[in-house]
């Protein structure tokens, strides 16, 4: 039985989650961000907004790198204060696993090349993990020597098991995004988990939870016969239960001639609409890829139409704040490197 206090939780997780909707910029302040001269004109408009805590510590020469880095620390502190106040967060929780995922693909990449600690480390954002109290992991991860070495420190933690499976196929094919398919396979793992555990018959929940399913599994076939894996191996990267992208729509993908073949069973599926004709195969991925993102999103903005009494709010809230630091980072970029207003605008995803 939900008790009073459970309600008056869940009342204060809502006014958060609408309060952190009504602090997203609008299309104008994104527009005058584009409008910048230079990354120090960005910086003095950022200031103004509620991005001014995580700008603030920026210092010359400032770079797109680092806006991106700070618009990061934005996320997961929202996320993390999110979910302090969300009674039921299981799926909070596992969404959250995002940010130490990011930071090990990151490094088991960096690893695999022979990079030394200090270039990976400039690029890993530990906030997240120490706001949650796991900064261990990646600590631990980066002791390591080696690939082989990371991936042995990694067996205990919920990423270990996939970890070794990315391990054995990058040793034959050498492709470096095998562990960001691994790593992110079991954080979606993780996701299904609590989706199943309480909210399985939330519509919103599912709505948001299939995009993000679908996606990783379609991409990871996709994916597997660009790289001529055998089918066996490409069987190993999926995860269950399927959405809107059946078992038998990925089988029938693994299945096809070629890649165009794949990509056309996927005609006949709910995300029809995101399939660009393309010759192409690596930028039909990208576009594909783009489009479920851009789908994750609308599906993110649904609850705050629909659903206001819903934990999807609070996950919508958080997808938003995602899509913003997307929007931002790519705003530094085309200010650093000179591109037009129109250009840099049309980049963006933009819901409204």
């Amino acid at each position: 039985m939900k008790t009073e206090h459970h309600f008056a939780e869940q009342t204060f997780s809502m006014v958060k989650s609408f309060a952190t909707h009504g602090n997203l910029l609008d299309f104008s302040a994104l527009e005058g961000l584009a409008e910048s001269k230079n990354l120090d004109d960005v910086l003095v408009k950022l200031r103004g907004t509620i991005y001014a805590e995580v700008v603030s510590s920026l210092e010359p020469p400032l770079t797109s790198s680092k806006f991106e880095m700070s618009f990061h620390k934005h996320l997961s502190q929202i996320h993390h204060k999110l979910l302090k106040v969300t009674p039921n967060n299981e799926i909070l929780t596992a969404y959250y696993l995002k940010y130490i995922a990011s930071n090990l693909k990151i490094l088991l990449k960096g690893r695999a090349q022979n990079k030394s600690n200090e270039e990976i480390s400039k690029h890993l954002d530990m906030h997240a993990e120490e706001l949650i109290g796991r900064r261990d992991l990646i600590v631990k991860a980066l002791s390591s020597e080696n690939i082989k070495q990371t991936i042995t420190l990694l067996e205990n933690s919920e990423f270990g098991d996939d970890a070794i499976s990315a391990l054995d196929i990058f040793e034959k094919t050498g492709k470096l995004q095998i562990f960001d398919i691994f790593i992110d396979k079991a954080y979606f793992d993780k996701i299904l988990q609590a989706y199943n555990l309480k909210h399985k018959d939330d519509q919103r929940i599912r709505d948001i939870v299939a995009v993000d399913i679908d996606s990783f599994n379609s991409l990871a076939v996709l994916r597997g016969k660009l790289w001529n894996l055998e089918s066996s191996e490409i069987k190993k990267m999926l995860i269950s239960p399927f959405f809107d992208v059946s078992e038998r729509n990925l089988m029938a993908m693994m299945d096809a001639e070629s890649i165009v073949e794949s990509i056309k069973i996927l005609l006949g599926t709910a995300y029809r609409k995101i399939i660009l004709p393309t010759e192409n195969e690596e930028e039909s991925l990208t576009g594909i890829e783009d489009g479920f993102r851009t789908i994750g999103y609308r599906r993110a903005f649904n609850p705050f139409l629909w659903d206001i009494n819903g934990i999807s709010i609070v996950l919508g809230a958080i997808k938003l704040t995602e899509l913003e630091m997307r929007n931002l980072s790519a705003v530094s970029f085309g200010v650093e490197h000179h591109l037009g207003v129109k250009e840099i605008m049309s980049k963006l995803v933009l819901l409204k």
